[in-house]
């Protein structure tokens, strides 16, 4: 199952199930299957997705109700949720945001690929633990969201990255149950300014949070895929375009650390909760390596198989003072 977060229109935002070649609200097709009416209860089962998450196994049971029904055709249409009007809507004509767009944490990997470590360090020597950063929720932007940068960043990289998302949570979690704790994947660019990765000819350090913090550096999407539609989340095919040219593709490579290293590891500092994402870190052919950095007006999209394809635009603009 797919679930996404959409904006119809100037209605509020609200979860959904991608289906075929629609998008359900969720809220109205739960509410109409259980034929319970608003009146009285609130207009939402679930503002956004962290909540679907924290609700559990129960939540989901529910959304595979309504999957099923979708199926079958028997889907009761009404009544629906107050102010509801339909249940199906055309995803070209509704805006599709990140699917987590406030998450209690984003964890991030780096060198988790051989390939990569190669491409930014020159050595293949594996780093002997994870090596994680964290980026402010002020990062995320969902599909067809620009990343927006100032005219002095000059070398602006991506890399295409599988993030876990957390479905329950757990502290000091053992490696064979770390996939318990796991509620799905989605696709996470890893945006950098490479200005800021540090020169071995300077006592200059590598400035994570300038590097990997910045707003808008964390396009996220284009939905949450349950992960019992992915069997084996580290065979995935990682792909990422510019302007159509293939830059990054990975068929296969194996991350050094796998997602079960990762959760038990992490959860040794602190407690994973729903809604968490943990990126897993890129592959081989980021701007770094090929010097071709992004620019105004370049079209990032970034492809995992089995989740689907997130586009954003590069934007710059003018470094401004904002009274926001």
């Amino acid at each position: 199952m797919k679930l996404a977060m959409f904006k119809p229109g100037r209605e509020k935002s609200r979860p959904g199930i991608l289906w075929k070649e629609k998008i359900a609200d969720l809220n109205a097709a739960c509410l109409s299957l259980e034929k319970q009416r608003s009146e009285g209860k609130t207009e939402f089962l679930w503002e956004d997705l962290i909540d679907f998450l924290e609700e559990g196994e129960r939540a989901e049971r529910r959304a595979r109700l309504a999957l099923a029904a979708f199926e079958k055709g028997s889907l009761d249409r009404g009544p629906l949720a107050k102010g509801r009007s339909k249940i199906f809507f055309d995803p070209a004509k509704v805006r599709l945001l990140a699917p987590l767009s406030k998450p209690p944490k984003i964890l991030c990997l780096a060198r988790n690929y051989v390939s990569h470590v190669q491409e930014v360090t020159g050595s293949v020597a594996r780093p002997p633990d994870p090596l994680l950063f964290m980026k402010p929720t002020t990062a995320i932007i969902g599909p067809d969201d620009a990343i927006v940068v100032p005219p002095f960043c000059r070398k602006l990289d991506h890399e295409v990255e599988l993030a876990v998302v957390i479905g329950r949570p757990g502290r000091f979690i053992p490696e064979d149950a770390a996939m318990n704790h796991v509620a799905g994947y989605t696709i996470l660019n890893d945006v950098s300014d490479r200005d800021y990765t540090g020169k071995k000819d300077s006592h200059r350090l590598i400035n994570w949070f300038f590097m990997k913090g910045q707003d808008t550096f964390a396009p996220m999407g284009p939905c949450l895929v349950l992960k019992d539609e992915i069997s084996d989340p580290h065979k995935l095919r990682l792909r990422l375009w510019v302007n159509g040219q293939l830059r990054q593709d990975s068929e296969g490579e194996k991350m050094i650390f796998k997602i079960p290293q990762i959760l038990s590891r992490v959860s040794q500092f602190v407690t994973l909760k729903p809604g968490d994402i943990v990126s897993t870190g890129t592959p081989v052919g980021t701007s770094f390596s090929t010097k071709q950095y992004l620019k105004a007006g370049d079209v990032v999209e970034c492809e995992i198989e089995g989740i689907g394809r997130l586009r954003n635009v590069v934007r710059v603009e003018e470094a401004v003072y904002r009274n926001v």
